[in-house]
């Protein structure tokens, strides 16, 4: 063991000095940033352009906005953020990613989302998400249906049911995290920031992240639990398995089976990872610190129940429930509390839901239990950071009580005109959009690095990473690519803020804010009727196919009205959606993804099903050079020309290429030391 520990010294000590002769090599190549695009000068302090209303809010009795838009967008965003080999790409700039995403048990860990703008699958954001992305067609079915938007929930609901279902290796080995955010000590003065400190696009992490360090798995054990990451992993499940139930039983069954079997581990291995001595866990607790794991285990046990309607998971959801009142005031990726009210209510009709419900309805609605501050225009400031976000969050719960009790009582008026009220704001109603891609002035530099840092447009390729960032954050270049539908965190308590990258507080986007967002708006399509909206596509959106660099997109047949300008598909029937046949009918896989990409249907359909004998990691960009064409795992095809365009000189790709291969050994071989 000491000698194996020697030999890993000496291979970084040798590391290091390859490193440093590529520096050395590489300062005639460098490309810096732009003098012009660089202001020493803050970006300035924004102000909305309409005024605040001097009278009482009152909610409009038609749609404002186009919230079938709204809710395509937002949909749209999940594509942007999706880790893996795709079946097909929704946009031109992002494409295979995550290729050597594996588990210490060689579980597929390809799929799921990214967390915000970095590469990072914390396990509690993401499980939330899934949930909260369940809850939404749980509650709004019917409603995204009638525009067409339902297929588009499930199977993004599938993709990150996928990843959790692999997260779950066994009953004692459960993947609670994927990734490195950083390493070393907690203090953050010596840290060594891994995919923290990786500023390009996701399909090249594996070629350029600084310390060469592969997406590694941690682990949740009953030697080092977490009740609330296994919890939330139980009731995304669960969610998701009520979600699909109608349209793959079997599907539905993996799911739910799992859901109890994690709910047991939560149970009998009580714990929490802000207390594990790991050092990934102890960096997820500086970002993502949990209060709790009770709300978790009740939240689990609820969405169980739903899935079963087995009183004793009723039961163990209002045990776990009863001793968490701390939790019950709020609802995010971390409280279950306030969503608890809400669930357990629609599935009991119980009048201690309602009562706790309205307790905390009520620190927003004018009453004399109204605490929550607001900004002039009417948002209620929760949090500064993410105070869209968590406005979305209460629209939500405020939309689905509603249709819980029926929109026409006194309570639910006053809880859909509020709800109204705070997507509204995020939508421009003071002539500021806070969802990028929709409305004629919205963010132009959001927080996202794949938008701006593409793998088709990264003119910064093979730089080192600090360079790289330091464009990212004060260059004033707008992203290169729209990142449609993405809800930025948000404004000031008095409505001002910024619209750039390095005030990351205003302008950052994450999967979670999007999650309860998105059941928002289709509660306001179910509220105001689905005979006020059409079905939205992609027709006219500006998805990054005209771009030089760009592959050729799907050819979406005819019978497709979501993703073209087609036309005649019929609506609320689930048939707009090319897309949807790939998940339904398997007997046809190859030959659907044969007609998106002709030539290709093999290639692909091995990517979309799963299979076991593909290794997406075969596949390495830096064995091309000069004109070759690099064909990719899923049949994606960039010229090496066109990499190399922007990128210095072939030789630099592969010489960080292979410090990239000898740090990865080394990683291996001290994370073999450490057994």
């Amino acid at each position: 063991m000491r000698l194996s520990i020697i030999k890993a010294y000496g291979l970084v000590a040798a590391t290091c000095l390859l490193y440093q002769s590529v520096l050395g090599k590489e300062q005639d190549n460098e490309i810096t940033i732009e003098d012009e695009d660089i202001d020493d000068d803050a970006s300035p302090l924004m102000t909305p352009p309409i005024p605040p209303s001097q009278s009482k809010y009152v909610a409009p009795d038609t749609p404002k906005y186009d919230y079938a838009e709204v809710l395509h967008k937002s949909f749209l965003f999940y594509h942007a953020q999706k880790s893996g080999i795709l079946p097909y790409q929704r946009m031109a700039w992002r494409g295979d990613s995550c290729k050597m995403c594996v588990g210490d048990f060689n579980e597929d860990l390809s799929r799921g989302w990214y967390e915000a703008a970095n590469t990072m699958k914390w396990g509690l954001p993401l499980g939330w998400t899934a949930t909260q992305l369940a809850f939404n067609v749980v509650m709004f079915e019917d409603a995204m249906n009638s525009v067409d938007e339902l297929a588009e929930a499930l199977e993004l609901l599938k993709w990150g049911g996928d990843y959790l279902i692999n997260c779950h290796y066994n009953d004692t080995y459960i993947v609670g995290q994927l990734g490195t955010s950083s390493i070393g000590p907690i203090s953050k003065l010596i840290e060594l920031d891994v995919d923290f400190n990786y500023w390009g696009p996701p399909e090249e992490y594996e070629e350029w992240v600084p310390s060469g360090l592969p997406h590694k798995a941690y682990y949740i054990t009953p030697d080092n639990p977490s009740s609330e990451i296994v919890g939330e992993y139980s009731a995304a499940m669960a969610a998701i398995s009520v979600a699909w139930r109608k349209y793959n039983e079997t599907y539905a069954d993996d799911l739910l089976d799992r859901a109890k079997r994690l709910y047991k581990f939560g149970t009998d291995h009580p714990g929490s990872y802000v207390t594990s001595k790991q050092n990934a866990y102890e960096w997820a607790t500086f970002w993502y610190p949990s209060t709790r794991y009770e709300d978790e285990l009740a939240w689990s046990a609820a969405w169980i129940y739903a899935a079963t309607k087995d009183e004793f998971y009723l039961e163990e959801a209002i045990k776990w429930y009863k001793v968490n009142e701390d939790s019950w005031y709020e609802y995010s990726w971390d409280e279950k509390g306030a969503a608890l009210h809400v669930l357990l209510y629609s599935l009991t009709k119980d009048g201690m839901f309602y009562k706790n419900a309205m307790m905390y309805f009520n620190q927003f609605l004018p009453s004399p239990q109204q605490i929550v501050k607001f900004t002039p225009r009417g948002l209620a400031y929760i949090e500064h950071w993410g105070s869209v976000g968590y406005s979305g969050n209460l629209a939500f719960l405020m939309m689905a009580f509603a249709k819980s009790m029926g929109y026409e009582t006194i309570e639910s008026r006053e809880m859909t005109s509020f709800a109204i009220q705070q997507i509204n704001y995020a939508l421009g109603d003071y002539g500021y959009s806070w969802v990028v891609g929709f409305g004629d002035n919205y963010p132009t530099k959001p927080y996202h690095k794949s938008s701006y840092n593409s793998y088709i447009d990264y003119p910064m390729r093979g730089q080192q990473q600090d360079l790289v960032e330091g464009d990212f954050t004060a260059s004033k270049t707008a992203q290169r690519f729209i990142l449609y539908g993405a809800v930025e965190g948000g404004p000031n308590i008095d409505d001002t803020y910024h619209d750039d990258r390095s005030n990351y507080e205003y302008s950052e986007v994450t999967q979670d804010y999007n999650a309860a967002w998105t059941g928002a708006i289709a509660g306001l399509i179910d509220f105001y009727g689905s005979d006020k909206f059409e079905p939205f596509t992609d027709c006219g959106l500006d998805l990054g196919w005209t771009h030089s660099n760009a592959s050729a997109p799907p050819q979406w047949p005819a019978d497709d009205c979501y993703h073209t300008c087609n036309t005649g598909c019929p609506r609320g029937e689930m048939k707009s959606s090319f897309a949807w046949r790939l998940l339904t009918e398997p007997e046809n896989l190859e030959n659907n993804i044969e007609t998106l990409y002709p030539g290709q249907g093999l290639v692909r359909a091995v990517a979309v099903d799963n299979r076991k004998g593909f290794d997406p990691s075969s596949f390495d960009a830096s064995e091309a050079d000069g004109d070759t064409i690099i064909v990719e795992a899923a049949g994606q095809y960039i010229s090496a020309e066109q990499r190399m365009k922007h990128s210095g000189s072939s030789s630099t790709i592969s010489s960080y290429s292979t410090i990239t291969i000898v740090i990865g050994m080394i990683f291996s071989l001290t994370a073999f030391i450490t057994l």
